[in-house]
């Protein structure tokens, strides 16, 4: 699939600024379109409007730089953030939401809510929540559960990788049962299942040019890791950090309960503690 309109969450924040740099620098590779939104919560008001379409303005003219003419669409929506940037995206054929992720306490999820996971769970769109400041987007990791519908994200992450120009591996976390802690064992079934998925589909005429590589030294150079024990959520955490990853790709389940973090999937724990940006694949 090709990147053709990208949808950016835009705020005054330095989540927001770094989501309007990655869409340009995306659009820049992918020649996709870029629209800017910004949702304005209360009632419509034209004077409001204007304001926030020159404000829009002056942070894509940052973002762009002197170099480079601002090439974006500018949209502003009245209501909660959560639903009018889904409904925005939905009406106008977006392939992929790009937005601001902040760090919140559980408190502050509690009282203010969490817009990257609200757009999340309603979109039926990728979407990448990327974090304050300048990054660049070189290096994905990919996790994978090794079910049939979650192969879906490895394609969707491929497209991604291919459209931004990045290095991919992937990583998938086994379960140890009691008394197996501690022990060497070969793969399972399902893990060299899904290592031979991952290695046809490396090989795959369909994803022809994109970069692939081993995930650490010590795996060989294999472009699957397969992590036993442990916490899945701080596996792939740890696997991040020791790869360098600058963008985990997670599937995520629409739906459910809002802000049900800590009780709820791994995906959306992924979106509040991994150290990098995160992009979400619905299933």
């Amino acid at each position: 699939m090709r990147f053709r309109h990208l949808l950016v969450a835009a705020d005054e924040s330095a989540e927001g600024r770094a989501a309007i740099r990655t869409a340009l620098d995306l659009s820049g590779r992918s020649r996709a379109q870029v629209t800017v939104l910004m949702v304005i919560e209360g009632n419509r008001d034209e004077a409001d409007s204007r304001a926030q379409l020159e404000t829009l303005r002056s942070l894509v003219r940052a973002a762009a730089g002197k170099e480079r003419a601002p090439l974006a669409n500018l949209a502003v929506a009245f209501g909660i953030p959560g639903i009018e940037i889904v409904r925005f995206a939905e009406q106008n054929e977006v392939d992929l939401i790009i937005g601001g992720r902040k760090h919140r306490s559980d408190l502050q999820r509690l009282l203010v809510g969490d817009t990257a996971a609200s757009v999340a769970r309603r979109s039926s769109v990728p979407c990448l929540f990327v974090l304050g400041g300048d990054h660049r987007l070189k290096h994905v990791l990919v996790a994978l559960n090794g079910s049939e519908r979650g192969l879906t994200v490895l394609s969707k992450a491929l497209d991604f990788t291919r459209a931004s120009g990045a290095r991919v591996h992937a990583v998938s976390v086994e379960t140890v049962y009691p008394g197996e802690a501690g022990v060497k064992s070969p793969m399972t079934e399902r893990s060299e299942r899904l290592a031979r998925v991952v290695d046809e589909t490396r090989r795959s005429p369909e994803f022809s040019g994109v970069e692939w590589e081993g995930g650490e030294p010590d795996h060989a150079g294999q472009p699957l890791v397969i992590c036993r024990g442990g916490d899945t959520v701080e596996s792939i955490v740890a696997q991040v950090k020791r790869s360098g990853a600058d963008v985990l790709v997670v599937g995520y389940h629409r739906g459910g309960p809002a802000e049900a973090v800590e009780g709820g999937s791994i995906a959306r724990r992924l979106v509040h503690v991994a150290p990098c940006a995160v992009m979400t694949v619905p299933l």
